[in-house]
Protein backbone atom coordinates (compact mmCIF):
# COMPACT_ATOMS: atom_id res chain seq x y z
CA UNK A 1 0.00 0.00 0.00
CA UNK A 2 1.33 3.52 -0.84
CA UNK A 3 1.91 5.25 2.09
CA UNK A 4 0.24 9.04 2.17
CA UNK A 5 1.58 10.98 5.54
CA UNK A 6 2.96 13.27 7.95
CA UNK A 7 6.79 13.92 8.76
CA UNK A 8 6.27 10.66 11.18
CA UNK A 9 6.64 8.20 8.41
CA UNK A 10 9.98 7.43 8.64
CA UNK A 11 10.31 3.93 7.65
CA UNK A 12 13.92 4.94 8.64
CA UNK A 13 14.74 3.32 11.68
CA UNK A 14 16.17 -0.68 11.04
CA UNK A 15 19.36 -0.96 12.03
CA UNK A 16 20.86 -2.82 9.39
CA UNK A 17 24.18 -3.87 10.13
CA UNK A 18 24.77 -6.17 7.18
CA UNK A 19 26.98 -9.19 6.95
CA UNK A 20 26.52 -11.55 4.38
CA UNK A 21 23.47 -12.84 1.83
CA UNK A 22 23.83 -14.84 -1.64
CA UNK A 23 22.50 -16.61 -4.55
CA UNK A 24 23.42 -18.93 -7.54
CA UNK A 25 25.05 -22.11 -7.69
CA UNK A 26 27.63 -21.99 -5.14
CA UNK A 27 26.57 -19.49 -2.02
CA UNK A 28 29.64 -19.77 -0.22
CA UNK A 29 32.03 -18.78 -2.24
CA UNK A 30 30.22 -15.30 -2.95
CA UNK A 31 32.15 -12.31 -1.88
CA UNK A 32 29.30 -9.80 -3.41
CA UNK A 33 25.92 -8.93 -1.60
CA UNK A 34 23.20 -7.74 -4.07
CA UNK A 35 20.50 -6.00 -2.40
CA UNK A 36 17.05 -3.99 -3.97
CA UNK A 37 16.70 -1.11 -1.87
CA UNK A 38 14.56 2.04 -1.42
CA UNK A 39 16.82 5.22 -2.85
CA UNK A 40 19.96 6.57 -1.23
CA UNK A 41 20.34 10.27 -1.00
CA UNK A 42 23.76 10.92 0.53
CA UNK A 43 25.89 9.22 3.63
CA UNK A 44 25.17 12.60 6.29
CA UNK A 45 22.28 10.59 7.56
CA UNK A 46 21.80 13.32 9.49
CA UNK A 47 21.19 15.85 6.38
CA UNK A 48 18.21 13.36 5.48
CA UNK A 49 14.63 13.52 6.11
CA UNK A 50 14.62 10.03 5.23
CA UNK A 51 16.82 6.97 5.33
CA UNK A 52 17.03 3.35 2.81
CA UNK A 53 16.73 0.35 5.00
CA UNK A 54 19.92 -0.81 4.13
CA UNK A 55 22.06 2.45 5.05
CA UNK A 56 22.79 0.69 8.24
CA UNK A 57 25.18 -0.92 6.41
CA UNK A 58 27.25 2.22 6.20
CA UNK A 59 26.45 4.22 9.04
CA UNK A 60 25.77 2.74 12.63
CA UNK A 61 23.46 3.88 15.40
CA UNK A 62 25.11 4.72 18.48
CA UNK A 63 22.53 2.37 20.52
CA UNK A 64 20.63 -0.80 19.75
CA UNK A 65 17.03 -1.06 21.31
CA UNK A 66 16.06 -3.83 23.10
CA UNK A 67 12.56 -4.66 22.49
CA UNK A 68 11.99 -7.39 24.61
CA UNK A 69 13.65 -5.34 27.95
CA UNK A 70 12.71 -1.73 26.81
CA UNK A 71 16.15 -0.93 27.49
CA UNK A 72 19.21 0.32 25.09
CA UNK A 73 21.89 -2.00 24.75
CA UNK A 74 25.68 -1.64 23.41
CA UNK A 75 26.12 -1.07 19.79
CA UNK A 76 28.86 1.40 18.42
CA UNK A 77 29.02 3.13 22.03
CA UNK A 78 28.52 0.88 25.71
CA UNK A 79 27.30 1.65 28.87
CA UNK A 80 24.64 4.18 28.70
CA UNK A 81 23.62 5.71 32.03
CA UNK A 82 20.85 8.37 33.38
CA UNK A 83 20.72 9.92 36.63
CA UNK A 84 18.07 9.68 39.00
CA UNK A 85 17.29 13.27 37.86
CA UNK A 86 17.18 12.68 34.66
CA UNK A 87 19.37 15.19 33.59
CA UNK A 88 23.04 13.49 33.13
CA UNK A 89 23.35 10.99 30.31
CA UNK A 90 26.85 9.34 30.04
CA UNK A 91 28.13 6.48 28.09
CA UNK A 92 31.54 5.04 26.64
CA UNK A 93 33.20 5.16 23.25
CA UNK A 94 34.99 1.93 23.19
CA UNK A 95 38.95 1.89 21.52
CA UNK A 96 39.76 -0.12 18.70
CA UNK A 97 36.94 1.14 16.45
CA UNK A 98 38.13 2.31 12.91
CA UNK A 99 36.70 4.47 9.91
CA UNK A 100 37.21 3.10 6.69
CA UNK A 101 39.58 5.90 6.23
CA UNK A 102 41.99 3.84 9.00
CA UNK A 103 41.33 6.41 11.72
CA UNK A 104 39.98 5.59 15.37
CA UNK A 105 36.50 6.26 16.95
CA UNK A 106 37.30 9.05 19.24
CA UNK A 107 34.68 10.17 21.49
CA UNK A 108 35.18 13.91 20.52
CA UNK A 109 34.24 12.79 16.92
CA UNK A 110 30.86 11.31 18.48
CA UNK A 111 30.38 14.85 20.74
CA UNK A 112 30.43 16.65 16.62
CA UNK A 113 28.64 14.24 15.33
CA UNK A 114 25.65 14.78 17.92
CA UNK A 115 26.32 18.66 17.47
CA UNK A 116 26.30 18.27 13.91
CA UNK A 117 22.35 16.64 14.18
CA UNK A 118 21.59 19.88 16.50
CA UNK A 119 22.50 22.09 13.70
CA UNK A 120 21.30 20.41 10.82
CA UNK A 121 19.16 17.15 11.07
CA UNK A 122 15.31 17.89 10.44
CA UNK A 123 14.97 15.69 13.39
CA UNK A 124 16.97 17.57 15.75
CA UNK A 125 14.05 18.24 18.09
CA UNK A 126 14.12 14.38 19.09
CA UNK A 127 17.18 15.51 21.29
CA UNK A 128 17.61 19.22 21.64
CA UNK A 129 17.03 18.55 24.99
CA UNK A 130 20.88 18.67 24.97
CA UNK A 131 22.30 21.51 26.66
CA UNK A 132 26.20 20.80 26.36
CA UNK A 133 28.54 18.17 25.99
CA UNK A 134 31.85 16.55 27.57
CA UNK A 135 34.52 14.25 27.29
CA UNK A 136 36.54 12.87 29.93
CA UNK A 137 39.00 10.08 28.58
CA UNK A 138 36.56 7.73 26.21
CA UNK A 139 33.72 8.35 28.39
CA UNK A 140 30.82 11.27 26.80
CA UNK A 141 28.96 12.80 29.36
CA UNK A 142 25.58 14.97 27.92
CA UNK A 143 23.68 17.28 29.70
CA UNK A 144 20.29 17.49 29.77
CA UNK A 145 17.34 20.42 30.25
CA UNK A 146 15.18 17.61 31.15
CA UNK A 147 14.74 14.31 30.54
CA UNK A 148 12.69 12.65 27.28
CA UNK A 149 12.33 9.33 26.75
CA UNK A 150 11.65 9.81 22.98
CA UNK A 151 15.93 10.92 22.73
CA UNK A 152 16.60 7.38 23.58
CA UNK A 153 14.68 6.36 20.58
CA UNK A 154 17.05 8.68 18.45
CA UNK A 155 19.63 7.36 19.82
CA UNK A 156 19.01 3.70 18.93
CA UNK A 157 18.27 4.70 15.06
CA UNK A 158 19.78 5.70 11.61
CA UNK A 159 19.55 9.55 12.74
CA UNK A 160 22.58 9.59 15.03
CA UNK A 161 25.58 8.04 13.73
CA UNK A 162 29.33 8.96 14.18
CA UNK A 163 30.92 10.43 11.43
CA UNK A 164 35.12 11.59 11.72
CA UNK A 165 35.30 15.28 13.63
CA UNK A 166 38.07 15.72 11.03
CA UNK A 167 35.87 15.63 8.28
CA UNK A 168 32.72 17.43 9.74
CA UNK A 169 35.43 20.31 10.11
CA UNK A 170 36.93 19.90 6.77
CA UNK A 171 33.38 19.92 4.27
CA UNK A 172 30.27 22.12 4.42
CA UNK A 173 26.94 20.20 3.95
CA UNK A 174 27.18 19.82 0.78
CA UNK A 175 30.79 17.88 0.55
CA UNK A 176 29.56 15.60 3.41
CA UNK A 177 26.16 14.32 1.53
CA UNK A 178 28.68 12.24 -0.67
CA UNK A 179 31.79 12.78 0.41
CA UNK A 180 32.09 11.96 4.31
CA UNK A 181 32.68 8.61 5.94
CA UNK A 182 30.58 7.32 8.51
CA UNK A 183 31.36 4.44 10.86
CA UNK A 184 30.24 1.31 9.88
CA UNK A 185 30.87 -1.69 8.16
CA UNK A 186 30.90 -0.83 4.96
CA UNK A 187 31.83 1.75 2.81
CA UNK A 188 31.30 3.84 -0.32
CA UNK A 189 33.80 2.45 -2.90
CA UNK A 190 35.19 5.08 -5.41
CA UNK A 191 33.22 5.82 -7.56
CA UNK A 192 30.76 3.70 -5.89
CA UNK A 193 27.46 6.20 -6.07
CA UNK A 194 25.19 6.07 -9.51
CA UNK A 195 22.68 8.74 -9.24
CA UNK A 196 19.09 7.11 -9.32
CA UNK A 197 20.57 3.87 -9.77
CA UNK A 198 22.64 1.92 -6.97
CA UNK A 199 25.55 2.25 -4.28
CA UNK A 200 28.36 -0.11 -3.82
CA UNK A 201 30.08 -0.50 -0.63
CA UNK A 202 33.36 -2.37 0.29
CA UNK A 203 33.88 -3.75 3.86
CA UNK A 204 35.17 -1.78 6.71
CA UNK A 205 37.72 -4.18 8.12
CA UNK A 206 38.50 -1.98 11.05
CA UNK A 207 34.76 -2.67 11.76
CA UNK A 208 34.29 -3.45 15.60
CA UNK A 209 30.45 -3.14 17.29
CA UNK A 210 29.43 -4.26 20.84
CA UNK A 211 25.14 -5.56 19.99
CA UNK A 212 24.76 -8.26 22.15
CA UNK A 213 21.95 -9.32 20.37
CA UNK A 214 23.98 -10.66 17.16
CA UNK A 215 27.11 -12.61 17.03
CA UNK A 216 29.50 -11.19 14.71
CA UNK A 217 30.55 -7.74 16.43
CA UNK A 218 32.89 -7.90 13.52
CA UNK A 219 33.71 -7.00 9.81
CA UNK A 220 31.05 -8.32 7.34
CA UNK A 221 31.39 -11.39 5.94
CA UNK A 222 31.29 -10.12 2.14
CA UNK A 223 34.26 -8.00 0.30
CA UNK A 224 31.63 -6.03 -1.35
CA UNK A 225 27.77 -4.72 -1.18
CA UNK A 226 25.87 -3.62 -4.31
CA UNK A 227 22.41 -1.50 -3.52
CA UNK A 228 20.50 -0.88 -6.24
CA UNK A 229 17.11 0.93 -6.31
CA UNK A 230 14.27 2.13 -8.87
CA UNK A 231 14.53 -1.29 -9.97
CA UNK A 232 10.79 -2.48 -11.51
CA UNK A 233 8.97 -4.78 -9.02
CA UNK A 234 8.90 -7.44 -11.75
CA UNK A 235 12.74 -7.10 -12.23
CA UNK A 236 13.63 -7.46 -8.37
CA UNK A 237 11.32 -10.12 -8.09
CA UNK A 238 12.77 -12.43 -10.75
CA UNK A 239 16.44 -11.76 -9.76
CA UNK A 240 15.31 -12.67 -6.09
CA UNK A 241 13.72 -15.94 -7.94
CA UNK A 242 17.13 -16.75 -9.80
CA UNK A 243 19.44 -16.12 -7.35
CA UNK A 244 21.07 -12.87 -8.79
CA UNK A 245 19.60 -10.76 -6.17
CA UNK A 246 20.26 -11.84 -2.38
CA UNK A 247 17.74 -9.49 -1.04
CA UNK A 248 14.64 -7.24 -1.41
CA UNK A 249 14.78 -4.96 1.07
CA UNK A 250 10.85 -3.88 1.67
CA UNK A 251 8.30 -6.41 -0.79
CA UNK A 252 5.41 -4.77 -2.58
CA UNK A 253 1.97 -6.49 -2.19
CA UNK A 254 2.16 -7.63 -5.65
CA UNK A 255 5.78 -9.03 -4.68
CA UNK A 256 4.48 -10.97 -1.83
CA UNK A 257 1.47 -12.58 -3.66
CA UNK A 258 3.85 -13.94 -5.96
CA UNK A 259 6.86 -14.85 -3.25
CA UNK A 260 4.95 -16.32 -0.71
CA UNK A 261 4.67 -19.71 -1.70
CA UNK A 262 8.23 -20.28 -3.49
CA UNK A 263 10.64 -22.74 -1.55
CA UNK A 264 13.34 -21.03 -2.34
CA UNK A 265 12.59 -17.59 -0.64
CA UNK A 266 11.53 -16.55 2.31
CA UNK A 267 9.71 -13.48 3.58
CA UNK A 268 10.43 -12.00 6.67
CA UNK A 269 8.18 -9.94 8.43
CA UNK A 270 9.85 -6.79 9.23
CA UNK A 271 6.93 -4.46 10.16
CA UNK A 272 7.59 -1.30 11.40
CA UNK A 273 5.35 -0.19 14.34
CA UNK A 274 2.19 1.41 12.73
CA UNK A 275 -1.38 2.28 13.67
CA UNK A 276 -4.62 2.79 11.29
CA UNK A 277 -7.22 4.25 13.37
CA UNK A 278 -9.72 6.87 12.76
CA UNK A 279 -11.44 9.47 14.50
CA UNK A 280 -15.47 10.12 14.57
CA UNK A 281 -16.20 13.91 15.13
CA UNK A 282 -18.41 14.23 18.58
CA UNK A 283 -19.81 17.13 16.65
CA UNK A 284 -21.71 15.12 14.30
CA UNK A 285 -25.46 14.72 14.55
CA UNK A 286 -24.29 10.57 14.12
CA UNK A 287 -21.56 10.43 16.70
CA UNK A 288 -22.47 12.98 19.35
CA UNK A 289 -24.03 10.11 21.17
CA UNK A 290 -21.23 8.41 23.08
CA UNK A 291 -23.25 5.17 22.86
CA UNK A 292 -23.48 5.60 19.27
CA UNK A 293 -19.71 5.34 19.00
CA UNK A 294 -19.33 2.58 21.24
CA UNK A 295 -21.61 0.82 19.12
CA UNK A 296 -19.53 1.56 15.76
CA UNK A 297 -16.29 0.47 17.89
CA UNK A 298 -18.06 -3.10 18.99
CA UNK A 299 -18.99 -3.98 15.49
CA UNK A 300 -15.72 -3.84 13.98
CA UNK A 301 -14.68 -7.09 13.24
CA UNK A 302 -10.39 -6.61 12.67
CA UNK A 303 -10.19 -10.20 11.70
CA UNK A 304 -12.79 -10.32 8.54
CA UNK A 305 -10.86 -6.89 7.36
CA UNK A 306 -7.49 -8.56 7.64
CA UNK A 307 -9.53 -11.91 5.39
CA UNK A 308 -9.86 -9.46 2.86
CA UNK A 309 -6.35 -8.29 2.20
CA UNK A 310 -4.97 -11.68 2.24
CA UNK A 311 -3.43 -11.49 5.52
CA UNK A 312 -1.31 -8.01 4.75
CA UNK A 313 -2.42 -6.27 8.11
CA UNK A 314 -2.74 -7.26 11.33
CA UNK A 315 -5.80 -6.39 14.16
CA UNK A 316 -5.14 -3.83 16.53
CA UNK A 317 -6.83 -3.05 19.86
CA UNK A 318 -4.64 -0.11 20.85
CA UNK A 319 -3.12 3.14 19.58
CA UNK A 320 0.46 1.92 20.47
CA UNK A 321 0.80 -0.97 18.30
CA UNK A 322 2.45 -4.21 20.26
CA UNK A 323 5.37 -3.58 18.78
CA UNK A 324 6.01 -0.19 19.68
CA UNK A 325 8.71 1.05 22.58
CA UNK A 326 6.90 0.56 26.22
CA UNK A 327 3.59 -0.78 24.53
CA UNK A 328 0.94 -1.79 27.39
CA UNK A 329 -0.58 -4.65 27.23
CA UNK A 330 -3.16 -3.73 29.99
CA UNK A 331 -4.19 -1.14 27.73
CA UNK A 332 -4.78 -3.15 24.51
CA UNK A 333 -6.44 -5.94 26.90
CA UNK A 334 -9.07 -3.14 28.00
CA UNK A 335 -9.86 -2.21 24.58
CA UNK A 336 -9.94 -5.50 23.13
CA UNK A 337 -12.36 -6.47 26.03
CA UNK A 338 -15.00 -3.56 26.04
CA UNK A 339 -14.82 -2.13 22.97
CA UNK A 340 -14.59 -4.89 19.95
CA UNK A 341 -15.77 -7.33 19.07
CA UNK A 342 -19.35 -7.58 19.98
CA UNK A 343 -21.77 -6.75 17.31
CA UNK A 344 -24.77 -7.89 19.43
CA UNK A 345 -23.79 -5.38 22.36
CA UNK A 346 -23.54 -3.18 19.43
CA UNK A 347 -27.05 -3.73 18.61
CA UNK A 348 -28.53 -3.24 22.09
CA UNK A 349 -26.59 -0.25 22.66
CA UNK A 350 -27.97 1.39 19.39
CA UNK A 351 -31.40 0.11 20.84
CA UNK A 352 -30.84 2.22 24.18
CA UNK A 353 -30.02 5.14 22.10
CA UNK A 354 -33.35 5.03 20.51
CA UNK A 355 -32.42 4.17 16.94
CA UNK A 356 -34.42 1.24 15.44
CA UNK A 357 -34.98 -0.12 12.28
CA UNK A 358 -38.73 0.55 11.62
CA UNK A 359 -38.95 0.60 7.88
CA UNK A 360 -37.06 -2.59 7.10
CA UNK A 361 -34.13 -1.53 5.17
CA UNK A 362 -31.79 -2.59 7.54
CA UNK A 363 -30.51 0.25 8.23
CA UNK A 364 -31.93 2.30 11.58
CA UNK A 365 -33.76 5.44 11.97
CA UNK A 366 -34.01 8.32 14.66
CA UNK A 367 -36.77 11.25 14.46
CA UNK A 368 -36.78 10.81 10.64
CA UNK A 369 -32.96 10.62 10.25
CA UNK A 370 -30.66 7.57 8.91
CA UNK A 371 -27.74 5.98 11.31
CA UNK A 372 -25.76 7.18 8.23
CA UNK A 373 -22.51 8.97 7.87
CA UNK A 374 -20.13 9.37 5.83
CA UNK A 375 -15.73 8.27 6.06
CA UNK A 376 -13.47 9.82 4.37
CA UNK A 377 -10.69 6.88 3.23
CA UNK A 378 -7.78 7.02 0.84
CA UNK A 379 -8.10 6.83 -2.75
CA UNK A 380 -5.35 4.10 -3.20
CA UNK A 381 -7.30 1.98 -0.43
CA UNK A 382 -10.83 1.15 -0.43
CA UNK A 383 -11.22 -2.59 -0.01
CA UNK A 384 -10.47 -2.07 3.61
CA UNK A 385 -13.58 0.78 3.98
CA UNK A 386 -15.99 -1.42 1.87
CA UNK A 387 -15.31 -4.26 4.32
CA UNK A 388 -16.02 -2.26 7.48
CA UNK A 389 -19.38 -0.70 5.81
CA UNK A 390 -20.94 -4.12 5.77
CA UNK A 391 -20.01 -4.96 8.82
CA UNK A 392 -21.58 -1.28 10.25
CA UNK A 393 -24.62 -2.42 8.11
CA UNK A 394 -24.88 -5.23 9.99
CA UNK A 395 -25.38 -3.65 12.77
CA UNK A 396 -27.78 -0.97 11.77
CA UNK A 397 -25.60 1.93 9.97
CA UNK A 398 -25.36 3.18 6.82
CA UNK A 399 -21.61 4.33 6.03
CA UNK A 400 -21.11 6.26 3.21
CA UNK A 401 -17.16 5.58 1.37
CA UNK A 402 -15.54 9.12 0.26
CA UNK A 403 -12.25 8.15 -1.41
CA UNK A 404 -10.01 11.24 -1.10
CA UNK A 405 -6.24 12.03 -1.19
CA UNK A 406 -4.85 11.41 2.18
CA UNK A 407 -3.89 15.28 2.82
CA UNK A 408 -7.62 15.85 2.25
CA UNK A 409 -8.54 13.55 4.65
CA UNK A 410 -6.37 15.12 6.97
CA UNK A 411 -7.24 18.77 6.18
CA UNK A 412 -10.95 18.13 6.43
CA UNK A 413 -10.64 16.54 10.03
CA UNK A 414 -8.46 19.18 11.35
CA UNK A 415 -10.60 21.87 10.00
CA UNK A 416 -13.96 20.00 12.11
CA UNK A 417 -15.81 19.28 8.32
CA UNK A 418 -16.07 15.55 8.67
CA UNK A 419 -17.67 12.60 10.43
CA UNK A 420 -15.35 10.09 10.83
CA UNK A 421 -11.98 9.71 8.65
CA UNK A 422 -9.31 7.17 8.24
CA UNK A 423 -5.78 8.01 10.15
CA UNK A 424 -2.15 6.26 9.88
CA UNK A 425 1.02 6.91 11.91
CA UNK A 426 3.98 5.27 11.81
CA UNK A 427 7.09 5.48 14.90
CA UNK A 428 8.57 2.84 16.98
CA UNK A 429 8.18 4.95 20.26
CA UNK A 430 4.78 6.03 21.92
CA UNK A 431 5.56 10.13 22.66
CA UNK A 432 5.28 11.47 19.08
CA UNK A 433 2.10 8.88 18.53
CA UNK A 434 0.58 10.51 21.66
CA UNK A 435 1.63 14.12 20.28
CA UNK A 436 0.01 13.60 16.83
CA UNK A 437 -2.89 11.48 17.01
CA UNK A 438 -5.49 13.93 17.27
CA UNK A 439 -6.06 15.63 14.32
CA UNK A 440 -9.20 16.87 15.07
CA UNK A 441 -8.26 19.98 17.65
CA UNK A 442 -11.58 20.37 18.94
CA UNK A 443 -11.81 16.56 20.09
CA UNK A 444 -12.65 15.93 23.59
CA UNK A 445 -10.02 14.67 25.37
CA UNK A 446 -7.50 16.74 23.65
CA UNK A 447 -6.91 18.87 26.65
CA UNK A 448 -4.18 20.56 28.68
CA UNK A 449 -4.85 17.37 31.21
CA UNK A 450 -3.76 14.78 27.90
CA UNK A 451 -1.01 17.18 27.34
CA UNK A 452 0.50 16.66 30.78
CA UNK A 453 -0.17 13.38 31.15
CA UNK A 454 1.66 12.52 27.75
CA UNK A 455 4.74 15.02 29.13
CA UNK A 456 4.62 12.94 32.56
CA UNK A 457 5.22 9.67 30.53
CA UNK A 458 7.82 11.02 28.17
CA UNK A 459 9.75 12.24 31.27
CA UNK A 460 9.98 9.32 32.90
CA UNK A 461 13.29 7.91 33.45
CA UNK A 462 12.36 4.49 34.23
CA UNK A 463 11.44 2.44 31.40
CA UNK A 464 8.82 0.09 33.72
CA UNK A 465 7.12 3.28 35.09
CA UNK A 466 7.00 4.66 31.62
CA UNK A 467 5.17 1.90 30.24
CA UNK A 468 2.35 1.51 32.96
CA UNK A 469 2.47 5.09 31.74
CA UNK A 470 1.77 4.95 28.69
CA UNK A 471 -0.95 2.58 29.10
CA UNK A 472 -3.04 5.94 31.22
CA UNK A 473 -2.46 7.47 28.41
CA UNK A 474 -3.86 5.32 25.95
CA UNK A 475 -6.94 5.09 29.02
CA UNK A 476 -7.86 8.70 28.76
CA UNK A 477 -7.85 8.52 25.09
CA UNK A 478 -10.37 5.69 25.11
CA UNK A 479 -12.85 7.61 27.50
CA UNK A 480 -14.38 9.15 24.93
CA UNK A 481 -14.45 6.35 22.39
CA UNK A 482 -13.86 8.83 19.67
CA UNK A 483 -10.47 7.33 18.72
CA UNK A 484 -10.69 4.02 17.08
CA UNK A 485 -7.29 1.73 16.40
CA UNK A 486 -8.02 -0.59 13.74
CA UNK A 487 -4.80 -2.27 12.78
CA UNK A 488 -0.94 -2.52 11.61
CA UNK A 489 -0.28 -2.35 8.06
CA UNK A 490 2.47 -5.40 7.43
CA UNK A 491 5.85 -5.16 5.86
CA UNK A 492 7.39 -7.46 4.87
CA UNK A 493 11.68 -8.30 3.89
CA UNK A 494 12.51 -11.04 0.77
CA UNK A 495 16.01 -13.30 0.94
CA UNK A 496 16.96 -16.04 -0.55
CA UNK A 497 15.81 -18.71 1.26
CA UNK A 498 19.47 -20.27 2.37
CA UNK A 499 19.85 -17.47 3.93
CA UNK A 500 20.60 -18.06 7.83
CA UNK A 501 21.17 -15.32 10.53
CA UNK A 502 18.03 -13.40 9.45
CA UNK A 503 17.09 -12.46 13.08
CA UNK A 504 14.10 -10.36 12.71
CA UNK A 505 13.52 -8.38 16.74
CA UNK A 506 9.90 -7.92 18.31
CA UNK A 507 9.80 -4.49 17.12
CA UNK A 508 10.70 -5.20 12.83
CA UNK A 509 14.16 -4.10 13.25
CA UNK A 510 16.58 -6.81 11.91
CA UNK A 511 20.32 -6.63 12.63
CA UNK A 512 22.39 -8.14 9.75
CA UNK A 513 25.50 -8.76 11.10
CA UNK A 514 24.76 -12.59 11.60
CA UNK A 515 24.00 -13.57 7.87
CA UNK A 516 25.25 -16.25 6.38
CA UNK A 517 25.16 -18.80 4.18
Amino acid sequence: MNKKLIVICLCIVMVFCMAACGGGDDASAKTNLTIIDSEWYGLDTYQLDETAGGQGLNASALFQWNPETNTMEDNVCTDWAISEDGKTVTFNVPEGMYYSTGEQVEPEDVVASIQHGLDVSPYNWGYNNIKSMDVDGRQVTLHLSHFRSDMEYYFCAGFVTVIDKDELDAMDNEELMWGCHPYGMYALAEGGYVSGSEVNLVRNDGYVSHNPLVENNGPGKFETVKLRFNVENFTATEELKSGDVDLIMSVETDQYMELKDLENVKLLDTTYPNITYFEMNTDSPVFSDINVRKALALAIDRDGMAEVVDGLIAPAYSMIYDTVQNFNQDAKDYFQKNLANDPEQAKALLDKAGWKDTDGDGIREKNGKKLEFTWYAWTDSTTIPEAMAEQLKAVGFKMNIEAIDWNYVYENINSDDYDAGIEWLSWAEPMLIFECCYYDLNAPGNDDAYTDLVAKAAGTVDTDERTKLVGDVQMKLFENVNMIPMYAELSFTAANADLKGCNVLGDGTMPLNDLTY
